[in-house]
Order: C-alpha cells, then structure tokens, then sequence
C-alpha cells in the first residue's frame, strides 16, 4: 500500500508540483532506478553475509518513513531527487529478504503457493493504496496538497515497520538463494525500479562455482532488458501528456489504479495461459499487442478534442496493465526452465539487475527524445525498438514452435 500510493506521484510531482517538464519526470525515473539496483544488490548480499533478516525487513520500513518526511520542504527538482535517492537506498532493503524468510518459514513442498500468494498480496496492496491515494488527492485537491500524499505513504511504513517489529520472527533456518527454484514475478509493473520482491539477485562477490551461464539464456535476459527499455521510453512521458492534456490529479491516480488492477487480476490466469498456448506464444502475443497499442497511440497527440484524447489515453494505460503479467510470467518461466539447478539463481538475479539497467536508459533517453521531437515520435520509437526486440527474442528462443508448442509452467 506503502508504494502503491507513490506509484504515480513523480509525473505528478514534477509537472503539477514543481512545474518542471516531461525531461526531468524522466531524469527522476531514471535517478531513483539507478539508485535502487545496486542498494538491492548490496543489501541482499549484506543479509546473505549475515545470515539475518528481520532488521533488514526494519531498515526498510523505518528507512523508507524516515526518507519520505522532508518532502514537505521540497521546492526544486534537485531536492527532490535526492529525496528519491534516499528512499531507494534504504527501502531497498527489506525487498531481497522478504520473500526469502516466508520460504524460510515454510516446507519446500507449498513454495509455489507461497511465492504466488505473496505476490498476489503486493499486487492488491498497490492497487489498494492507488485506490487511497485516490481518494485523498480528490478530497484534498489542492496541487500544495501532493507533498503529503508522501507523508501518508511513511506513516503507512510507519505502521509496517511497529507490526514488522512485533509480529515478524527471525527464521530458524536459513537457505542458499542457488538452492531455491522458484521464479521472480513482478505483478505490477513500475515506472521505476522498485519490485515488492526478489529472490535471486546478482553477487557482489561475482562467485558461481564454475558454472556459466549459456550463452542462449544470456542473450535472451538482454532481449528482455532491451524490451524493458522499450517500454519505459512509452510509459515514463505518458502520464505527462495525460496531465498536458488537462487531467486532474486523481484522473492520474485512477489511471494507475487501473493499470495495476487489471495486471494483478491478469496474475490470476497468466500463468495457465503460457502453459495452455506455450511461453513463446504468450511472449509473442503480449508483446505485439503493446507494439501495435503503442504504435497507435502516437496519434492520441494529434486530437483535437481533449476530452476524447483523455478519454483514450486512460483506457489504453489500463488495458496495458493486463498485457504485464503474460510478458512477466514467459519470460521468467524460459530464464528458470533454460537455466540448471547451479545456475538457476545467477540467471534469474541477472534478469532482475538487467531489466533494472533496461529501466534506467528507458527512464533518460524518453524524456530527451520526448522533449525534442515530441510524444509521438517517442512512442512509435518505443514500438520500433521493442519490434526489434521481439524479432530477436524469436530467432533465440528454443524448445517451443510459434502457434503450435505447449509448455509446462514451472514455478
């Protein structure tokens, strides 16, 4: 709920608040995805090292509260970045060990139930704290309110962190993350880096015991990235046109809630979905949908009624949001499948860091291209690059047939 309530609030807060534009609304993407990648990493490692976990669950909640309370004195871009900053670097901590202790807690055999539960419960958090944000932006309209929507969101921590303190127990065990074979799915997409959870994430250490990932999967996790790059260049700026357009601060909200809510519903049946027509399929289907909504969406710029170009704007945005889960779910399942038993973990963390990396470039290089030559021509330069991208991931992927494979999901 915490982050949920957030998920909007940097196109808002830069363009509404700080009536900046659409290039430093990408610079803030692009900053505070940088800044969480590697505090993922270093916590994970650090938790690892050791073998704790409960205070990294702390550093988190308490940290992302402490983070949030200046934003009150915000008056420039610069302060809020650096706001953005330390909330990444500190919030980041709870994310590698909180699916880790749940498995920790619970046998092998309810894993699989265990990680999609947890995920599902993220999902309906985020959801549930747009809806929140929602209704305080509508009660509270005022532009000079937006700060506070921030300060709701630490308090949310706030509380995280007593009950995290009271209800949360350290596991009596603890487990080799290379031992776990389970997947990483992202069920709501961000405009930033920031996953309610990981399992797997790439060692400081660099050690793999010999073993190296195929040279196939490692292609196909930089496609994935490439895709990701993609698809940030479409949804970074896409809100501020939203804005441009005239829409008021809890259109935007609903927006988001929307999108979020349609791809956790989609979470629900994804999965039976790739296995029923294959991952290469599913991956294909999703991806070429987002091409062609993309593509036509460059043309919601050049309408002369506002009303219908709003209109448009916020039911495409939501329709996308059920596109993610398919996209997430086929290709974390061909990272897993295609990975072995040693390096199943080095391949889903280097899925993780590099749609990390996708999501930063995506986050800078939109708000150029957005500034200079319009939101047009970013949007049909997202569907091209993700049309290359998709063309490539065809050509590498192995095992399934297009139209006429059927895959088991593994989770």
């Amino acid at each position: 709920m915490a982050s949920g309530i957030t998920n909007p609030m940097i196109p808002l807060f830069v363009v509404v608040y700080l009536h900046s534009n659409v290039f430093f609304v990408g610079l803030a993407s692009a900053v505070s995805s940088a800044a969480s990648v590697p505090a993922l990493i270093f916590w994970g490692d650090l938790s690892d090292s050791v073998s704790k976990r409960k205070i990294f669950v702390l550093i988190g909640f308490f940290g992302a509260f402490v983070s949030f309370l200046p934003v009150v004195f915000v008056r420039d871009i610069y302060q809020y970045l650096a706001i953005l900053i330390a909330f990444q670097v500190v919030a980041m901590a709870s994310v590698p060990v909180s699916t880790i202790m749940l498995l920790e807690q619970n046998d092998r055999s309810v894993w699989p139930q265990i990680i999609s539960k947890f995920s599902m419960t993220s999902g309906i958090g985020s959801v549930l704290g747009l809806g929140l944000g929602t209704a305080l932006i509508t009660f509270y309209y005022r532009p000079s309110a937006l700060p506070y929507v921030y300060i709701v969101s630490s308090m949310i921590y706030l509380i995280a962190g007593i009950m995290a303190l009271k209800f949360i127990h350290e596991p009596s065990r603890n487990l080799n993350r290379n031992a776990i074979p389970a997947n990483t799915f992202r069920v709501i997409e961000r405009t930033r880096y920031f996953p309610t959870a990981v399992i797997h994430f790439m060692r400081l250490n660099g050690k793999n015991n010999g073993h190296r990932l195929d040279r196939n999967l490692v292609m196909f996790i930089a496609m994935t990235a490439f895709l990701m790059f993609g698809f940030q260049l479409f949804f970074v700026p896409y809100p501020v046109m939203v804005i441009n357009f005239g829409a008021n601060n809890t259109l935007i909200f609903l927006m988001y809630m929307f999108n979020s809510a349609f791809s956790t519903v989609s979470f629900i049946f994804s999965g039976r979905i790739v296995e029923r027509i294959g991952g290469k399929t599913a991956l294909f289907l999703a991806v070429t949908a987002r091409i062609i909504i993309f593509g036509l969406s460059a043309l919601i710029p050049g309408l002369t009624s506002k009303d219908i170009a709003i209109i448009s704007a916020v039911g495409i945005y939501s329709f996308l949001g059920g596109i993610w889960s398919i996209i997430s779910v086929s290709q974390t399942n061909y990272v897993s499948r295609n990975a072995t038993q040693q390096t199943r973990g080095k391949a889903i963390g280097l899925y993780n860091s590099l749609l990390g990396v996708g999501q930063i470039f995506g986050g800078l290089v939109s708000g150029e291209v957005t500034t200079l030559f319009g939101y047009s021509a970013d949007y049909l330069m997202a569907s091209t690059v993700i049309t290359i991208g998709m063309i490539i991931i065809l050509k590498i992927y192995r095992g399934e047939k297009l139209f006429t494979a059927r895959s088991r999901l593994s989770v």
